[in-house]
């Protein structure tokens, strides 16, 4: 008999057995022919520059040049957590997060990169990768509300993402703008 994957730990520090739903997601054909519409939280909206689409993030520029700042956000709508996307997608998350943070680590000449996942003030499932440096701005201190941000030049942008052009791979498509 096959055993059950291990999902949690009662209070007496007793393991549990028990089947672990896999998470639904809302794919963009489920709807009988209709497409479902990817829509950004409005903060990260209000926040961010878009720069493209990798096959599940949109990928997005925190406009803070204090730091190069970049969102990765799985185009799936109501998901939180990333337990909620379906295995394929939690496997393209991650995918899509070391690919990016590999490009960044080298083109931008980190000194350490920052990766998360937190959601506390916007709650759709966005993940960052920030590129820091040991004379960034807050370094070493988390970025989170260290400093005003400071936002991109328009030359500044273009750099970004002329920089962008030369490293991400075919499965990116840039968005203008």
């Amino acid at each position: 008999m096959k055993r059950a994957p291990f999902a949690g730990m009662l209070p007496s520090g007793r393991l549990v057995r028990r089947p672990i739903r896999m998470g639904a997601k809302l794919k963009n054909d489920d709807l009988a022919g209709v497409r479902a519409v990817f829509a950004l939280d409005p903060r990260l909206q209000q926040d961010t520059l878009p720069i493209g689409d990798f096959p599940l993030c949109r990928l997005l520029l925190s406009n803070d040049s204090n730091y190069p700042w970049f969102i990765l956000v799985p185009r799936r709508e109501a998901i939180s957590e990333i337990f909620q996307l379906d295995v394929a997608d939690q496997q393209q998350l991650w995918l899509e997060t070391t690919a990016l943070s590999q490009v960044l680590k080298d083109s931008f000449d980190a000194d350490k990169l920052n990766v998360a996942a937190l959601g506390n003030v916007v709650s759709q499932l966005h993940m960052h990768v920030i590129v820091r440096k040991r004379e960034d701005a807050a370094w070493p201190a988390p970025v989170w509300g260290r400093h005003p941000a400071k936002p991109y030049g328009s030359e500044q942008i273009a750099a970004i993402r002329e920089r962008l052009r030369l490293i991400l791979t075919d499965d990116f498509t840039f968005l203008e703008g």
